[in-house]
């Protein structure tokens, strides 16, 4: 019971902090993807390279070497993060990278005839990716970015390499202080599970809403 009293709170203190690192970089993440995948859809060439280094980058190694950078390296250029930022700033820019994909696989599954229709029209190219586009676009995309949220979330243990109190780590001080590694360890992954499991379940619901309201339309 005693030992309940003192691990109980530290990880639920752990999955907080796991949570709002994934709330943080996911909306960050998120943005960067729609922007990034809509822009490497536009004509200029220089930017579509660009943003394909970028995503090649952040996808071709390893964000554990990328957190262990951000944190070690970056102060002897000057740029100072705290553990928590760093840590935050790569999640979110290896969600921006791969949900760039998901985003320009979403636009190139609009039908055709919609571009099309916009071009007749005489539509400037940024309002038909941001009120025609886009839109439809992101209703393709909510299982994928639903998977990479639980994915994000799950992420967020890699922060315990630079010493972020989140649910790993705190699972890991408990372990090392008190022993139990069974049930601490099972408490953690019981942990994950309860905060994974809305994510899903919330992007399954939400995709059922988009496709009905893409019926009813």
């Amino acid at each position: 019971m005693d030992a309940a009293t003192y691990v109980l709170p530290a990880l639920l203190k752990g999955a907080w902090i796991s949570l709002l690192v994934a709330v943080q970089a996911g909306a960050l993440g998120l943005a960067i993807a729609v922007a990034a995948g809509a822009l490497r859809e536009m004509a200029n060439p220089i930017l579509r390279f660009a943003i394909g280094l970028y995503v090649e980058f952040f996808r071709g190694t390893s964000a554990f070497i990328q957190i262990y950078w951000a944190y070690f390296a970056l102060p002897m250029l000057g740029v100072r993060l705290s553990a928590l930022e760093a840590g935050t700033a790569v999640l979110a820019l290896n969600i921006g990278a791969y949900g760039t994909e998901i985003v320009r696989g979403a636009l190139k599954a609009v039908p055709r005839g919609q571009r099309e229709a916009c071009h007749a029209l005489g539509l400037p190219v940024w309002i038909t990716y941001v009120k025609v586009l886009i839109p439809q676009a992101l209703t393709r995309a909510i299982l994928p970015f639903g998977n990479l949220m639980v994915d994000l979330l799950k992420g967020t243990a890699l922060l315990s390499a630079i010493t972020v109190t989140e649910l790993t780590f705190a699972g890991r001080q408990a372990v090392s202080s008190i022993g139990h590694p069974f049930l601490i360890f099972g408490a953690v992954l019981v942990l994950y599970l309860i905060m994974a499991a809305p994510i899903a379940w919330g992007a399954r619901a939400f995709d059922r809403r988009a496709r009905r309201w893409q019926t009813e339309a």
